[in-house]
């Protein structure tokens, strides 16, 4: 099955590539970029908290690369928005900073770093973002600042990452960010670290809100303002922007319950909600509690957290991100359904799902499980965070041409391009392979726990060489894979690391 899966793929491939815009995406709307989901350790089957998110993006093709940014002990004290119109905007930051793993772009696309999925040695990860916008009347009372004047996505993550060292810490020092230097755009962020995960939410150029999210329940969640009812002067599990009870008491029409709170989303944007990012929302409901989630309306406010029916393990968190509402009656397969907007939409550049372990220690308590291009054909591929190093095809970066064949990244793409033409038998076929893969990686990587903990415990040195060695194995598994299924296997040798005793 396999062969004729490759053979297929191979021969598609040959023709595919030879093609102007062979990797452009087909007729789906322009993406509101990204979605997200956390669960929480009391619901996940694995008893781990995940925090995930696609990255979808304008760009067909973008080559994004997945790096270690070594702590500085002199880092001039700024951090600078590379974006070409940014016009220079730079933020304070402190002389000395942490090292962290990140996905950045490619630096041929000229706007930015744009250091998705950050984690930290002291445990914290930032993930950010998914771009949101707010009510026409909103934007007139916190106008969000102009082009070169404010905090935007391409450095947000990074700017948090290589400082804080918690959640908590991660989402006042965002606060205060926001109050110095304001914002650029609307952008939800999630944090999370050993002990608890946080939602933060900009609204416009000087408001935000943020909440720190359950244990015992999950979210699903495409670009909309999802946080519901509150108070804007609590403090327990809460943070509020100082502006923005002011902000919300000028709307005309803010929703206000007989306590005092507001409705954060109706209030600053009061819908209706687009039915690309509303349908996203139900889908997570739908497939983790259906029996609460109902048939699918453009009328229902979808609120951001829920009970799931059942443990959900992070294997069908990645089959998540790759989903088109199959088996609904807004199947992506289907006559008349093809301007809707999926979660596995056509313009995924990556994703990825943090697993956090926290009887490790700090520096390496979190795994990421990366997909390169897109989640529906990609295989996940898992490294905690405290490796030294990546693996080389995931740091081949775009020298100007557009298309790195030589990269993880454009591999993975590459076999997209080709199994979406053929959903009912390439897609399926790729798809169950990968499917496979997960989930033997998974059972490794539980059974690797304990001498992961004996390493730290020798030393954190070692801890971190052995992560390190273990990631590259994966990565070195996953190369293989992906360039036989691409129809490159010849000319690709397997990379041995031998792991310590």
């Amino acid at each position: 099955m396999l062969k004729r899966i490759t053979a297929i793929l191979l021969l598609c491939f040959l023709c595919v590539s030879a093609l102007p815009g062979a990797f452009a995406a087909p007729c789906e709307q322009a993406p509101d970029r990204c979605t997200a989901v956390y669960v929480g350790k009391a619901v996940c089957a694995e008893g781990t908290m995940l925090i995930g998110r696609c990255e979808d993006a304008d760009e067909a093709v973008l080559n994004k690369l997945f790096f270690v940014r070594q702590a500085l002990a002199d880092s001039g004290g700024e951090m600078v928005d590379t974006g070409a119109e940014q016009k220079g905007f730079s933020v304070e930051i402190p002389e000395q900073t942490l090292k962290y793993t990140c996905l950045r772009d490619s630096s041929a696309l000229g706007d930015g770093p744009y250091d998705a999925c950050c984690m930290n040695e002291a445990g914290l990860v930032v993930m950010g973002t998914v771009s949101t916008k707010v009510g026409k009347e909103y934007s007139r009372i916190d106008p969000l600042k102009g082009q070169g004047d404010g905090l935007r996505e391409a450095i947000l993550p990074s700017l948090l990452a290589c400082q804080a060292r918690s959640a908590h810490e991660a989402v006042h020092l965002l606060g205060r960010y926001v109050d110095r230097y304001g914002s650029a755009e609307c952008n939800t962020l999630l944090f999370s670290d050993p002990q608890e995960a946080w939602i933060f939410e900009i609204y416009g150029g000087t408001t935000y809100a943020a909440m720190r999210l359950p244990e015992a329940q999950m979210a699903v969640f495409g670009n909309g303002i999802m946080l519901g009812w509150a108070d804007p002067d609590a403090t327990d599990g809460w943070f509020f922007s100082g502006r923005l009870r002011g902000c919300l008491e000028q709307l005309t029409k803010a929703v206000q319950d007989d306590q005092g709170r507001y409705h954060l989303a109706r209030s600053i944007d009061p819908g209706p909600r687009a039915e690309k990012n509303n349908m996203r929302t139900w889908r997570g409901q739908q497939l983790f509690a259906p029996s609460s989630a109902g048939e699918y309306s453009d009328d229902v406010f979808y609120p951001l957290l829920f009970t799931p029916e059942k443990k959900v393990s992070v294997l069908e968190i990645m089959q998540l991100f790759g989903d088109r509402y199959e088996g609904t009656a807004y199947d992506m397969r289907l006559p008349g359904n093809e301007g809707r907007r999926p979660i596995g939409f056509d313009r995924q550049v990556e994703t990825h799902i943090v697993q956090t372990f926290p009887d490790l220690p700090d520096y390496t308590c979190h795994l990421q499980w990366l997909a390169m291009g897109n989640a529906e054909h990609a295989v996940f591929v898992p490294a905690f965070s405290g490796i030294t190093d990546t693996f080389e095809k995931y740091r081949v970066d775009d020298d100007g041409d557009g298309i790195i064949h030589d990269s993880f990244y454009y591999v993975c793409k590459s076999i997209f391009a080709v199994a979406s033409a053929d959903r009912d038998f390439l897609s399926r076929g790729v798809r169950e392979f990968n499917r496979r893969q997960e989930e033997r990686m998974l059972e490794e990587i539980l059974g690797s726990l304990p001498d992961v903990r004996a390493a730290c415990a020798r030393s954190e040195e070692e801890g971190m060489h052995f992560v390190t060695l273990l990631a590259m194995r994966f990565y070195s598994d996953a190369q293989v894979q992906m360039y036989n299924l691409n129809g490159r296997g010849g000319n690709t040798d397997r990379i041995v690391f031998e792991m310590p005793d």
